[in-house]
């Protein structure tokens, strides 16, 4: 196998390892939200009808207002915890994989070199100036003021019914908008401690590596900013670094870089076994 093809095999299991991931935090979230989502939405069809609540449903819409800041502050810990279990998980797998591959790729007796990386300091980094951690709480304030706006129109008989109706339906729909950005949110950052895992490796390899290779998934989901960047090829400098694109370029993206090795006669030249 190729040293191409071993990194997309590679990348391959990567992304059913962050659609596992997405479905545990899903499956999380949606246990947390379940019967408070249920009520709410029994509050919409109700008003939509044109039916005031009863003075049951409205004692229970308060309890739930107060509530909801608890359950979200226990649903962004649970997401947090399962996301840094993932990220570290595919930063030490990106590390032993890598090194394995580019081993499988060199000749006979040379074996690549295992980066010293602090994965911790790793999962810390941020993804186009912020870090996982900011941008998972800035995704919890749009969903609780929401939902918190819904909860209070159900118990303040201020409001027309259609007027109360529609406040509920925007609250349930910042639901499905939360859960939406928490699943972008993951996959780029399981994508993007993958990327720096691999980069490390490469930087600690530069000797027997010539350049790498940007690689795009070519399917209906690719972007016009990174299906141009396909195949092409940058060379690393002493440094062991390149002037291409940081991965992940935008939200959700699935690019990566394969490495491109000197030749065998460079190489053994380079680094004899």
């Amino acid at each position: 196998m190729s040293l191409t093809s071993a990194t997309l095999a590679h990348r391959r299991w990567l992304i059913g390892f962050e659609n596992g991931t997405v479905r545990q935090i899903t499956k999380a979230y949606q246990k947390r939200i379940r019967a408070l989502l249920g009520r709410l939405e029994a509050i919409e069809r109700q008003l939509s009808s044109g039916v005031a609540l009863t003075p049951a449903q409205e004692a229970q819409a308060a309890r739930d207002r107060l509530r909801l800041r608890g359950a979200y502050r226990r649903i962004r810990a649970d997401v947090a915890a399962t996301l840094q279990t993932q990220m570290e998980t595919a930063a030490q797998k990106e590390l032993s994989i890598s090194t394995r591959n580019l081993t499988a790729g060199l000749p006979r007796g040379v074996t690549a070199r295992a980066p010293a990386v602090d994965i911790r300091e790793l999962i810390l980094n941020p993804t186009q100036g912020q870090t996982w951690a900011a941008r998972l709480d800035a995704s919890m304030i749009p969903v609780v003021q929401n939902m918190d706006a819904a909860l209070l129109v159900a118990i303040d008989r201020g409001a027309s019914m259609d007027e109360a109706a529609r406040l509920v339906a925007v609250g349930i729909d910042a639901v499905g908008k939360h859960q939406r950005a928490i699943n972008r949110i993951v996959r780029t950052e399981i994508q993007r401690v993958s990327n720096e895992a691999a980069q490390a490796t490469y930087r600690d390899n530069r000797d027997v590596i010539k350049s790498v290779r940007y690689l795009a998934t070519l399917d209906d989901r690719a972007c016009q900013l990174c299906r141009p960047l396909h195949r092409v090829t940058y060379e690393l400098d002493e440094a062991g670094f390149h002037d291409g694109v940081k991965l992940p370029q935008h939200p959700n993206c699935r690019c990566f870089y394969a490495p491109v090795t000197f030749s065998v006669a460079e190489i053994l030249q380079r680094r004899r076994p």
